[in-house]
């Protein structure tokens, strides 16, 4: 483990200048090359050129300034904005040159070589950010908020990624530090002077304490399921015997023609994925191939895939067709949806051809799919007119909304990494009740404590293994 200086005044580290192209590779009215480290000055002083192709030796900083890069013999490359920030009002609390380049990715190219010529090398990915974080600018919190940011998709992914980078997880996650903080310097101090004559906690006291503690650290972990939702979307997956009319509502949903639809069964062979936003969070639609006995092994794969997008979905939409019975082809699909489902109760049956004559028996399909254990209300819908394409979003929010509690004002967490370390701290917590209920000294008490307070520091990095660190920061794209 290493230990890391989070504190707000760290000092800048001295390390070599980095230089990337910031902005997405193509064509754009803008792009950006960024430079950091402690001759991102000297080298903006090396490539720029102001109005008439005069050199300038000074910049202020957080200043905008109009000119040009050139090259290495004064020849003009690009017209340009460049900013010079100095440390530490800087992202990385390093000085940070930004150098506002036409969108081209040749033009960005050839100036971005040119910091490379005169002394900089190419960033690594994240290692901006990783510099904010080994400089104290920001968490490890925050830094993996910054990509859930760039990445989200949906209105609730940017609000909860947002809420950690403004500090909202790091400031609970640091209440609760110092409470352990408390009792653990009450435990020591009872521990380390026993005949002093100094106010030391009692047992009922101390259990109140480590209770309460708890109830704070469970109610946090509790957030994960719709937190998790948040950031990653909920995967929905349209499944059904052959041409019920999966295609037809997966482009109902869409608004749009996305799935090849034909009268002939088994035209969808692979799962095709879409995403749809329902109520500000992101749904991936996935349209699946027709369970059935496979008529050869190209379909017996689309039906393997099948099978293995229901598994992984959160909601999984079963298909039933109106105009015609109830089928042995419908029971192999609802049994293989409820045996890949394996238990989950997130499954919306819906009854698709209501603009034609319907012959579905209602009575014995409720009775069929209750005998499942699916107690949804089947929605009626055509995906050919768009009737009742509406009810089943608001199917799909509703059982959202009971994954877990809306999101709120508190601290929401969004990663299987937050989730787990969140788990090590009830442990420890649990751990410390059970010494206190067997009357163990109060050394096995503080231990259990102290993994508890570890776990806490992990998560915001103050102490953290240089793997976690490498993983988290690959994951950022170069030039963040």
């Amino acid at each position: 483990m290493r230990q890391v200086n989070t504190v707000e005044s760290a000092p800048v580290q001295p390390e070599e200048t980095i230089a990337a192209i910031s902005t997405p590779m193509g064509e754009g009215g803008i792009g950006i090359v960024r430079l950091s480290g402690l001759t991102a000055e000297q080298i903006l002083t090396s490539l720029f050129r102001g109005i008439g192709g005069k050199p300038r030796k000074k910049f202020e900083s957080h200043k905008v300034n109009y000119g040009f890069v050139v090259d290495d013999v004064g020849h003009k490359i690009d017209e340009v904005m460049a900013t010079l920030m100095r440390s530490p009002l800087t992202y990385t609390r390093e000085d940070v040159v930004e150098i506002s380049c036409h969108g081209g990715s040749a033009v960005l190219k050839k100036v971005l070589r040119r910091t490379l010529e005169l002394g900089a090398r190419m960033a690594e990915p994240g290692e901006y950010s990783k510099r904010a974080f080994l400089n104290g600018r920001i968490d490890l919190l925050q830094a993996e908020a910054i990509i859930d940011l760039i990445r989200t998709k949906s209105e609730k992914g940017w609000t909860t990624a947002f809420s950690q980078l403004d500090g909202r997880l790091s400031h609970a996650i640091s209440e609760l530090e110092d409470e352990f903080i408390d009792i653990l310097a009450n435990l020591e101090a009872s521990i380390d002077f026993p005949d002093e004559e100094i106010e030391i906690i009692g047992n009922e006291a101390l259990l109140g304490k480590i209770q309460q503690l708890k109830q704070k650290v469970y109610n946090i972990t509790a957030t994960y399921h719709i937190g998790r939702v948040y950031r990653e979307g909920v995967a929905v997956a349209i499944a059904g015997r052959p041409n019920v009319g999966k295609s037809s509502l997966m482009n109902a949903l869409l608004q749009r023609e996305r799935a090849i639809v034909t009268p002939q069964p088994g035209t969808t062979r692979d799962t095709i994925e879409e995403t749809l936003h329902v109520d500000g969070i992101a749904i991936r639609l996935v349209d699946t191939a027709g369970i059935r006995n496979a008529g050869d092994s190209a379909e017996a794969a689309g039906i393997d895939r099948t099978i293995q997008a229901i598994d992984d979905a959160d909601i999984v939409l079963i298909l039933f067709d109106g105009s015609e019975t109830f089928g042995e082809e419908d029971e192999r699909a609802l049994e293989k949806i409820v045996v890949a489902e394996a238990g989950r109760k997130s499954i919306i049956p819906l009854i698709n051809k209501s603009d034609l004559a319907q012959k579905m028996d209602m009575e014995y399909l409720l009775d069929t799919i209750h005998a499942h254990s699916i107690m949804e209300d089947p929605v009626l819908l055509s995906a050919k007119t768009g009737e009742g394409v509406g009810m089943i979003k608001k199917r799909i929010n509703s059982m959202i909304d009971s994954m877990g509690e809306k999101l709120s004002e508190g601290p929401v967490l969004t990663r299987e990494r937050h989730k787990e370390k969140f788990h090590q701290i009830e442990k420890s917590l649990d751990s410390a009740l059970v010494a206190m209920e067997r009357e163990l000294s109060r050394e096995y008490i503080a231990a259990d404590l102290q993994e508890g307070r570890e776990a806490l520091q992990e998560l915001t990095g103050k102490v953290v293994e240089d793997s976690i660190l490498e993983r988290i920061f690959n994951d950022f794209c170069i030039g963040k």
